[in-house]
């Protein structure tokens, strides 16, 4: 008698035993209506050349509007219209990235075939961390690594780069490479034991706050942050940098790394990279350099000369989903000497890492990142690339760096505008005076004017307070956006203006408060 096949009747009594709700979860013509209305409704979206920035909603409207969303009890099934509710609600609180009104941060318009792509990568993943898992993410890893280790001038196979997810733990990562190579045996035996000085970190003034966060995180402590003075264009000052700097020293602290920026978020200024690669390396110092933002200059042989120096660095990052328009998030972090990532998490486990190195281990990033189960956003790059080469995106970022100065340009012709700083990249200041307004009141009024064209819909700027100042900002992400676009957000910064100082002229005849909202 023959035995019963255990095998195929456990599956078939487990296929039978599943319950129809689970099934309905995976069904796979439910996924494809899904999938239809979103993409003609995002198809839609990207058709429409309206001006807008972001629809706020109160907190409370909004947490009503989502739960009343949610499903109260089990349901029988895919419900289409409760689907195509919760995608309504989505877009109508997302910020409008692909709108000519939106200005407002550095968040980018994205290529739309990366976004297909970003469902596919969702659906069928390749966990980016290991090579089994991840094949075409690494291999993809290693062809981004070529091409812009060209633009760099870096020679063949003597660099790396790891993918990360966001500028933040690119940063970290690579202070953790500095500080265990300067401060030997930190990882097992901690940054005390034995030491006389106390190990430091050197950072502009200002450097983007998760770059402060850094010396708290990796244990060296925020007291031991030296903040460097800044030159009258906001990037890092040599002369009284280096004074800061030997001060520092002679009250017995070590500073083992110095983190500069290429493009810094409140006005996308350039550190002078070549001095400071200097000054580094006469303090003995790691060189990074935060170029979350204007790194993506490098693939532009017209703003590759606006990073000079970024080749002398010894580690530096930057943001694909920034100015490579790709779906965040996409950081690439690059060492200039081969070897040195894999020195920032020095640990293994048998369960992740063989003990021998094979031509597969060889060009996975597992063990030079923090992140385990990693998503493959490096693909979304090497697609895009793949499907339109370099140029396609050089000359985005022409255009909007182009863009930027013909903005800095007309708002400087502008009697009642005041433009501090010419731009770098595509971030502007600036601050809108009208007659008579000074001082506290002035920087409250920009504040109110951020909250009030905010609230209009229509256009979305930020804010950013320097030296003391409350400054108006704008950062141009979007290609369509035109001198027309400019005009417009300063005609409604000025109307805003005017009901603002017209109602406090009015509190003030009646002698009530003026209600100019105080800084944030």
């Amino acid at each position: 008698m023959d035995r019963p096949n255990i095998l195929d009747e456990g599956s078939s009594q487990r296929r039978q035993t599943v319950a129809p709700e689970t099934e309905s979860l995976f069904n796979v013509r439910n996924f494809a209506a899904a999938a239809h209305y979103a993409v003609e409704r995002l198809a839609g979206m990207l058709s429409r050349d309206d001006v807008e920035g972001v629809h706020l909603q109160r907190p409370a409207d909004l947490m009503a509007s989502a739960r009343s969303l949610m499903t109260p009890a089990d349901l029988d099934g895919f419900d289409a219209a409760r689907f195509a509710d919760i995608l309504e609600l989505y877009l109508e609180t997302c910020i409008k990235v692909n709108s000519r009104g939106y200005m407002g941060r550095q968040f980018s318009s994205v290529i739309p075939v990366t976004a297909v792509f970003e469902m596919v990568a969702a659906m069928a993943p390749q966990p980016a961390s290991y090579y089994e898992a991840g094949q075409l993410a690494n291999i993809a890893d290693r062809l981004i690594e070529e091409v812009f280790g060209r633009f760099i001038g870096w020679p063949p196979a003597s660099f790396e780069m790891v993918t990360t997810s966001g500028a933040s733990l690119a940063n970290m990562t690579a202070a953790l490479v500095a500080r265990n190579r300067y401060v030997s045996g930190s990882w097992n035996g901690g940054l005390a034991a034995g030491r006389s000085t106390r190990p430091a970190i050197a950072i502009g003034q200002d450097a983007h706050f998760s770059v402060s966060r850094i010396a708290g995180i990796i244990g060296i402590g925020q007291d031991q942050v030296i903040r460097l003075p800044l030159n009258g264009r906001r990037q890092i000052c040599l002369e009284r940098a280096a004074v800061t700097l030997d001060a520092a020293a002679a009250q017995g602290l070590d500073i083992f790394c110095l983190i500069a920026s290429a493009g810094t978020t409140a006005t996308g200024a350039n550190d002078p990279l070549p001095e400071l690669a200097a000054l580094a390396k006469r303090c003995g110092a790691w060189l990074h350099v935060d170029a979350a933002h204007n790194g993506a200059f490098l693939v532009s042989d017209r703003l590759r000369p606006r990073l000079a120096g970024l080749e002398l660095a010894d580690s530096f990052c930057l943001d694909a989903h920034k100015a490579l328009f790709l779906p965040a998030l996409c950081t690439l972090l690059f060492y200039r000497e081969k070897g040195l990532a894999e020195t920032a998490f020095p640990q293994k486990d048998s369960y992740v890492f063989d003990p021998f190195e094979d031509e597969m281990t060889a060009v996975q990033s597992g063990v030079k990142n923090f992140e385990c189960t990693k998503r493959p956003a490096i693909l979304n790059l090497w697609l895009a690339w793949s499907l339109y080469g370099r140029r396609a995106f050089a000359d985005k970022l022409e255009h909007l760096v182009m863009m930027t100065e013909a903005a800095h340009d007309y708002l400087a012709d502008q009697p009642d505008f005041i433009v501090p700083y010419r731009p770098e990249s595509n971030i502007l200041c600036f601050v809108h005076r009208p007659l008579g307004v000074y001082g506290n009141r002035l920087s409250g009024l920009q504040l109110e004017l951020r909250n009030r064209v905010r609230a209009g819909g229509r256009y979305l700027l930020s804010k950013v307070d320097l030296d003391g100042q409350t400054m108006l900002r704008i950062v141009l992400m979007n290609h369509r956006i035109g001198q027309i676009d400019i005009e417009g957000i300063v005609a409604e910064i000025r109307r805003h203006a005017r009901e603002i100082l017209e109602n406090n002229a009015t509190q003030r005849e009646q002698n009530r408060p003026i209600r100019l909202q105080p800084q944030e």
